[in-house]
């Protein structure tokens, strides 16, 4: 069937000729306003659902545009986060910005960017998983998920353990999803110990989608080519940086 394009969307010439508009009248320029029309025509309801699809992807084209613009001004404005919490035990001295302190750090410039974010946590026992989703005023989210073991290290009784690594792993994901890469430095052992093969998977799904859209990312980002050792925190911050990548392509 012949088809025409209009503003990059491609539909079928029939939908097209019962959309007739009068001279006098504006073109329709969005899948809104040929919604409108088809209504407007008694258009039958299959060409409708198309008309009603192409509205749907549009609109959350618009709203992850919107979502990544408004992460690029956030972080373009986010204060440097300080890390107010010192710990020293042993040879163990140390500097790290809590969750709590985080939030409080960031809350005026997520509000001005119209962005919100919430943790949801599964509990499988021997596993748990953490999801920070960020979400826009759009609609359009976007998620950062670690998995840990509970934190069993000291005296801590079960509750205490998985209140630990839940903790920690809602700090790392928040830092992950808006690309606070200076706000965390943590270094002592006693912290759980991310799963590095699913954070792996994680980016590497990332890199695929990159590659696939532009062949010159391949090389530099592929972890074979980064240097130093790669940890948790390195894919945190690989993964955040990815989703900016993969957003400008």
């Amino acid at each position: 069937m012949e088809r025409r394009t209009v503003n990059t969307y491609s539909f079928d010439l029939e939908i097209m000729e019962n959309l007739t508009i009068h001279e006098t009248q504006v073109p329709a320029t969005t899948p809104d306003q040929l919604l409108a029309l088809a209504v407007d025509k008694d258009l039958d309801i299959d060409k409708l659902a198309k008309l009603m699809e192409l509205q749907k992807d549009y609109n959350a084209g618009l709203a992850r545009k919107e979502f990544f613009n408004s992460l690029t001004i956030f972080q373009a404005n986010v204060p440097e986060i300080r890390k107010t919490k010192h710990v020293s035990f042993g040879e163990t001295n140390y500097h790290y910005a809590p969750l709590a302190d985080i939030v409080r750090q960031i809350k005026e410039t997520c509000k001005r960017c119209e962005l919100a974010y919430r943790w949801e946590i599964d509990d499988t026992g021997e596993q748990i998983k953490v999801t920070c989703i960020v979400t826009h005023s759009s609609g359009h989210s976007e998620k950062t998920t670690m998995t840990a073991s509970p934190d069993a290290s000291g005296k801590k009784n079960q509750i205490q353990a998985r209140g630990s690594a839940i903790e920690y792993m809602k700090r790392y994901t928040l830092i992950g999803a808006l690309g606070l890469s200076t706000a965390d430095t943590d270094i002592d052992g006693r912290l759980p110990e991310l799963d590095i093969d699913k954070l792996h998977k994680q980016y590497m799904t990332i890199y695929g989608q990159i590659v696939q859209k532009d062949a010159s990312w391949s090389t530099k980002m592929h972890p074979d080519n980064w240097s130093g050792d790669i940890t948790p925190d390195i894919y945190v911050k690989a993964i955040g940086k990815a989703r900016q990548i993969l957003a400008s392509l």
